[in-house]
């Protein structure tokens, strides 16, 4: 399969380096493997929509204009107008490969009518999943085409651009945050994280966002969870809106990093903005936990799960003291009598 796939990409692109259909092919191989393309593509057209966006995978130094430009903290860079894949050269592996199949996975995932990525077809909304999904398959490629699998590690909060007093639970090289929330949704879906990347190929028409939204109500009204889909999705984009301005150069970016709100508001879904600062996206993300532990403790959801990834650390504490006590009670319940 792996050969056949290398000679569908050579067919439509004879000039395409050695090194580019290498990793081009890696990525088709895994997907096709995992079964995560929807029955309603095709392999010829997500290849033909790479190419539209992604012909050529090139290393840069410091001295390059993208260094330049971007600065130290950006990875990874896709140039539209010379349909080539930047890749910062001096990044160690494996996140120096996984980032070329970061930015591949958003060429493939790319509209061609609009050039917005996967869910995320307008303003921010749904702009954290789809970041999140691309990181999580980048990785899975890796360790798929190198036979590794990738530890999870506790990661303290503050060194992932957050407050502190927090800990993030992940087994990525980037974008841990990110994966954060998108196991949490995973486990209130009770789907595998796979689904995340199936639907973020159903960019036309919105089919991916519009699957997620059907499958999250139809778990709300069983779990009675607390937020509507677009509240959902509004915390999530915020917190994902925070974290770029923390990452990429721009006026508000020190602003962020120094603990305070930016005086402007920026949109996060059409016609709703907000000020930004990482105290906002602690509180945010802290209520969420709460509210969501709370509905699916209540309602026969997997919570304990759910409770393992609860980033603040005395949430967290109370929390796991409240399932000791409910382990507890559970196990000295008299059962009824049979009559």
């Amino acid at each position: 399969m792996y050969e056949d796939i290398k000679e569908l990409i050579k067919q439509k692109n004879h000039n395409i380096d050695d090194n580019t259909l290498k990793y081009f092919t890696n990525y088709f191989y895994v997907a096709v493997k995992e079964k995560l393309i929807p029955d309603s593509l095709r392999l010829e057209e997500l290849i033909k929509n790479a190419l539209l966006y992604a012909s050529k995978i090139e290393f840069y130094d410091e001295k390059h204009r993208i260094f330049q430009e971007n600065g130290s903290d950006v990875k990874g860079f896709r140039d539209t107008d010379t349909k080539t894949i930047f890749i910062r050269d001096n990044l160690e592996e494996p996140l120096r490969e996984i980032t070329v199949y970061h930015e591949l996975h958003h060429a493939i995932q790319t509209n061609p009518e609009n050039d917005e990525v996967g869910i995320n077809q307008e303003s921010n909304i749904g702009r954290l999943i789809m970041e999140a999904q691309t990181q999580y398959f980048a990785e899975k490629v890796y360790q798929e085409i190198h036979g590794v699998q990738f530890e999870t590690r506790q990661i303290p909060s503050e060194t992932l651009r957050m407050l502190g007093n927090g800990m993030v639970i992940s087994n990525l090289h980037n974008y841990e945050m990110y994966d954060n929330l998108l196991n949490k949704l995973a486990i209130i879906l009770g789907v595998s994280k796979d689904y995340f990347v199936s639907i973020n190929y159903l960019y036309k028409n919105n089919e991916g966002l519009k699957d997620l939204e059907t499958r999250y109500n139809e778990i709300r009204e069983k779990q009675k969870l607390p937020y509507n889909f677009n509240s959902l999705l509004l915390v999530y984009d915020y917190i994902y809106c925070v974290d770029l301005l923390a990452y990429k150069k721009n006026k508000d970016k020190d602003v962020i990093l120094n603990g305070e709100e930016t005086q402007d508001a920026y949109e996060i879904h059409p016609n709703q903005g907000f000020k930004l600062s990482l105290k906002n996206q602690r509180a945010y993300l802290n209520k969420f936990d709460i509210d969501y532990f709370l509905a699916l403790a209540q309602n026969g959801g997997n919570f304990r799960e759910f409770a393992w990834h609860v980033v603040d650390n005395e949430k967290r504490a109370i929390i796991e003291q409240y399932i000791g006590t409910f382990t507890v009670q559970s196990q000295t319940e008299v059962p009824n009598k049979k009559s």
